[in-house]
């Protein structure tokens, strides 16, 4: 009886050090994240740019998201004609990425036919190149609204993010030349437009 207890005591405490040791693999990783996302603060500036395709770099996006906006929402693209930035082409994915996960994760799940992620490329009226975001999820409050851009602000629940998404996406814009707003109505959707 004392030798079974004993092993059971061993299979305790080595079960607790592999929760211990998956818990700070996890924390590691999102440091890890976090870092890597403040590095694009330094970095963008100094980083190749080349003449990029816009429907390329959102195509390329669209295909790391597509399964779970398929849960979500009907998938809608109005690719109309636009100019060629100059930019990185990286750094641009990662732009719309960001933008294509936050309208994906503002719908609920089962509710397809209901919504639709609608992502239309355009020329602006001055000759710029445009690229809309539209969600029809739950909207954002105006006094969340009036942070969404500032640095390790999230509007998220629970431990979704780091609050950095939005703040880069600003940044890696700004750095091109280009400009990043948001509409939203609470209970409709959401639209950022980039250009």
């Amino acid at each position: 009886g004392r030798l079974v207890g004993q092993r059971r005591g061993v299979r305790g405490r080595l079960a607790d050090v592999r929760q211990a040791l998956a818990e700070a693999r996890d924390g590691a990783e999102r440091v890890r994240n976090i870092v890597r996302d403040l590095k694009t603060f330094s970095r963008v500036d100094a980083e190749h740019r080349s003449h990029v395709e816009l429907r390329h770099v959102l195509d390329s996006a669209l295909r790391m998201v597509r399964v779970e906006i398929r849960h979500r929402a009907q998938l809608i693209q109005t690719y109309g004609d636009t100019p060629k930035v100059l930019a990185n082409e990286a750094r641009l994915g990662q732009v719309f990425l960001n933008l294509l996960l936050n309208a994906t994760q503002a719908i609920p799940e089962g509710h397809v036919s209901e919504h639709e992620i609608r992502v239309v490329t355009a020329t602006s009226s001055d000759g710029q190149a445009l690229v809309e975001v539209h969600d029809t999820g739950s909207g954002i409050p105006p006094d969340t609204l009036e942070r969404i851009f500032d640095p390790f602000f999230t509007g998220k629940s629970g431990r979704v993010g780091a609050g950095l998404g939005l703040s880069v996406c600003r940044n890696i814009i700004d750095a091109l030349g280009g400009q990043i707003t948001v509409h939203s109505t609470v209970g409709q959707g959401t639209m950022f437009r980039v250009t």
